[in-house]
Formats: C-alpha cells, structure tokens, sequence
C-alpha cells in the first residue's frame, strides 16, 4: 500500500481549519510512523509542503497524488501547490492516512474499503 506506486488521495472538509495548523496533526503522526532519522531526512521536504497550505472552508478539497518519477502533488480544489520529490517521501506522508500508526484506525480501514 505504502510501496512506490500511484497513489491518490483526496479530502472534502466540511469544517474551515487554518493552513497553518495542518502540521499539529500531521507531525505527531509522521514522528510515530518515522524513525527520528527519517524523520531529519525528510524534514527538508516535510517544511516545504507545510508551507503551501491554505486555509480551507467547508466544501474545499485538498489532494495529494504521488506519481513514480515524478513526486507527490499536493493540490488545492484541483490547484496545484507544490510538488515533493521521493518515493520515500510519498511513503511517509501516506502513511499518515494508511501506516501502521495512521491519524485514525477507522478512517485507514474506511479508506482501504473505498478502494
């Protein structure tokens, strides 16, 4: 699932949260996915994406797709913000959503039954 292979994923928020708080969930979870050496090699590019974030209202949706060769985007209703280089990249920040750790159980199980 976390392999180097097309991935996407895409989420429609039904609340308004800050683009500068996407990080507060999201870093606890890279860092019980992560070893705190994987976590230094991508902090670079974790830094990167954290940046482009905007705020969202309800009915937005942010989308990250990862092509082999090519990187992971991350887009905005369908905008493209930026584009992260790495198959080791990809497979950490997925792993938000579907590691073994993930964000949340039942939404990783919910996402792997929508396949």
């Amino acid at each position: 699932m976390l392999s180097d292979v097309p991935k996407r994923l895409e989420i429609s928020y039904l609340v308004s949260i800050k683009g500068k708080d996407f990080d507060k969930g999201a870093k606890p979870t890279l860092e019980r996915n992560l070893s705190p050496g994987e976590m230094r090699r991508l902090q670079d590019r974790l830094d990167r994406i954290n940046a482009v974030y905007e705020d969202v209202k309800p009915g937005d949706r942010y989308s990250l797709t990862y092509v082999p060769g090519r990187g992971t985007e991350l887009a905005l209703n369908d905008r493209a913000l930026v584009n992260i280089e790495g198959a080791d990249f990809a497979a950490a920040y997925f792993s938000i959503w579907l590691g073994q750790k993930p964000i949340d159980q039942k939404l990783k199980q919910d996402l792997l039954r929508s396949r």
